[in-house]
């Protein structure tokens, strides 16, 4: 227990030396001088203001009607009772989460629509579908109500209303609904809008208020709020921007918000690495953006909340992350590729100054472009955000970007380098991050903008995926499937405990080098197991395994491939991109394992139906060594 205590202790440590707050950006100022109240502050046309939409939209006007008009008359999906109980039956947590997120894709798009053409086709269906929304006992998708009701079942309990994600996103969507509709709504029925309001209040702003308990917030002892906190309050703060009028309440909001964002800001890494991956980047990182570009609408633009350089480090991560076109460093819960979204990253460079984000946003803008008319549109100020910045994005002359060869995440350990043709991403840290595998010391290799060495990803999440007693026996969490040895029989283990120790990086050399020793349970009997990672001046990789244990024990060195290892030559595996894995044959034998993948929601659209698990075995059980792996052009 001390060691566990202790191990907590020094995780921490490094994380509150990056704290900054957004408080402080308040101090000395009268916020309830500030706030632009009676929604004053909306960056967008009235209903009615066809001229306006119409520049707004530009282009993108017809496009926008085109797709509202194949929700004309939608057949809105019931949710049945079924549809909550399969996440107890069988661990689906998307039998009644698709069908209610497609009822609000429905939704969203007629609002669009209707905003873009500002003729009434679409609105009897925004009336249809808000009421919908309205006679839902709740807003949550039944993994979220599992989770966080107090009851602790998919059911929703009336008594209990949750904040959550796709919640919080639906508040948004029928806040704005009200807010452009209302005036519209009332001359069919005034109990329409009235309901929605009333409902949004009971929803959002009542228990965002009232409550501090949800883990998100930030507010209970012991807990590190991940992703879900500047989400949650994204959709908080617009939603009360939206609809509260008395001043008294908004201020209170916005200064809840301020406070639970700090929390989140005051835990993370001092150097701006996003622990989650690449694809909760957005999520975090990209709706902290919509929060502080909220904060600065609510306050007239009087207070800077983002010139932290933490805030900086933290948007830069994405470009850091980046290989090449969508292949990204997919460690954590993240997929190998994803589409960069640039207006996002354009945003966030301008709100931080960032001249690296605001060149990559705009070569990645103009090299593969982005469609606002596919965009969420239930979270409707981050879409149309993302909107107006493709219009500044298409006036930018591409400029081209050139990405850094070596960049160093000292606190979260993270290593992007690049020489001659190769790519080599590798991590250390410890394995209680957010949304982690059981994976420190592993790499991602990348040859000629091909992937050689891979990280997996999340399989399709399920009812098991986020419980601690079953998330690290799953194959694609564990280290035995990842870059990484098994050592004596023992994969990596979970917890702050289980990290690297005297971990360094040099840009010179661009050499990694860890040990990874405390990674494993102390049954595993390990002294020492010091990775050497060196990335060589025409790309190839070079990595060396130096190992003390503290008895004799078998070893085997697992890698993860995306096409099928060639094994038949002794002493050299040939790899993808023309590559070749040179290895000591009289020490290792060689296997190879096929992983199917097709149908688990991994990343098989961009490597293909299977992944492969290359094993080096060791021939005999050693107590100390060394083993030497090259791979070559």
């Amino acid at each position: 227990m001390k060691r566990i205590v202790l191990s907590l202790a020094l995780a921490l440590l490094p994380l509150l030396a990056g704290a900054q707050t957004l408080q402080q950006a308040l101090s000395g100022k009268d916020l309830s001088s500030l706030l632009v109240t009676g929604q004053k502050w909306v960056p967008y046309p009235a209903y009615s203001d066809r001229a306006g939409w119409d520049e707004l939209l530009g282009e993108y006007k017809p496009q926008l009607i085109v797709a509202g008009e194949k929700y004309l008359h939608f057949d809105w999906l019931v949710i049945r009772a079924t549809d909550y109980l399969e996440y107890n039956r069988s661990g689906n947590r998307y039998t009644q989460e698709n069908r209610i997120r497609k009822n609000a894709e429905a939704l969203s798009c007629l609002m669009v629509a209707e905003l873009a053409e500002g003729k009434g086709r679409f609105l009897d269906d925004i009336m249809d579908g808000a009421f919908l929304f309205c006679e839902y006992t709740s807003w949550a998708v039944s993994h979220h109500l599992a989770t966080f009701q107090k009851v602790r079942r998919p059911i929703p309990d009336y008594e209990d209303d949750i904040l959550a994600l796709y919640q919080g996103n639906f508040s948004q969507m029928l806040s704005w609904a009200w807010y452009f509709f209302h005036d519209e709504f009332d001359k069919e029925d005034v109990g329409i809008a009235a309901r929605i309001r009333h409902e949004i209040d009971k929803r959002e702003l009542t228990p965002f208020l009232e409550r501090d308990d949800f883990d998100w917030m930030g507010f209970k002892p012991k807990i590190r709020p991940n992703n879900w906190n500047p989400w949650c309050n994204s959709n908080a703060l617009v939603c009360f921007m939206l609809m509260e009028n008395d001043p008294s309440r908004l201020k209170a909001a916005v200064e809840k918000s301020i406070r639970s964002l700090d929390r989140f800001l005051e835990l993370l890494a001092a150097d701006g690495g996003c622990d989650e991956g690449p694809v909760y980047w957005y999520a975090s990182a990209g709706n902290l953006l919509c929060c502080l570009e909220c904060l600065s609408l609510i306050t007239g633009g009087q207070i800077d909340f983002a010139s932290s350089p933490l805030i900086r480090n933290f948007g830069e991560y994405i470009v850091d992350a980046n290989i090449e076109g969508s292949w990204q460093a997919n460690f954590a819960d993240s997929a190998p590729s994803d589409v960069v979204g640039s207006p996002t990253l354009f945003r966030y460079a301008g709100l931080t100054r960032s001249d690296k984000m605001g060149s990559f946003a705009n070569h990645c803008y103009h090299t593969d472009g982005y469609d606002p008319v596919d965009a969420n549109w239930t979270t409707f100020y981050r879409a149309m955000e993302n909107l107006r910045a493709c219009w500044t994005m298409q006036a930018l002359p591409d400029k081209g970007y050139t990405p850094s060869d070596f960049v160093w995440y000292p606190v979260t350990e993270l290593c992007f380098m690049r020489a001659g043709k190769g790519y080599l991403a590798v991590k250390g840290g410890h394995n209680h991050e957010r949304h982690n595998h059981n994976d420190v010391g592993t790499c991602i290799y990348f040859y000629d903008g091909r992937p050689v060495l891979v990280d997996a990803g999340p399989a399709t999440y399920n009812s098991k995926t986020f419980d601690k007693r079953y998330r690290y026996k799953m194959w694609q969490n564990s280290s035995d499937y990842h870059n990484l040895p098994n050592i004596n029989g023992f994969a990596q283990g979970y917890g702050y405990e289980y990290k690297t120790t005297g971990t360094t990086a040099d840009r010179k050399s661009k050499r990694f080098m860890t040990d990874i020793a405390k990674a494993y349970p102390d049954s595993a009997g390990i002294v020492s197991w010091k990775l050497d990672y060196r990335l060589l001046k025409d790309g190839s990789l070079s990595l060396t395994e130096t190992f003390r244990l503290q008895k004799p024990a078998p070893v085997e060195l697992h890698f993860l491939a995306p096409e099928r290892p060639d094994i038949s030559r002794q002493g050299k595996i040939g790899l993808n991109a023309g590559l070749t894995l040179h290895y000591d044959a009289r020490a290792l034998k060689a296997s190879v394992e096929e992983i199917p993948v097709t149908g688990t929601g991994i990343g098989w659209e961009s490597f293909g139906p299977s992944l492969y698990r290359l094993t080096l075995s060791s021939k005999s059980s050693s107590q100390k060594g060394t083993y030497s792996l090259k791979i070559l052009r």
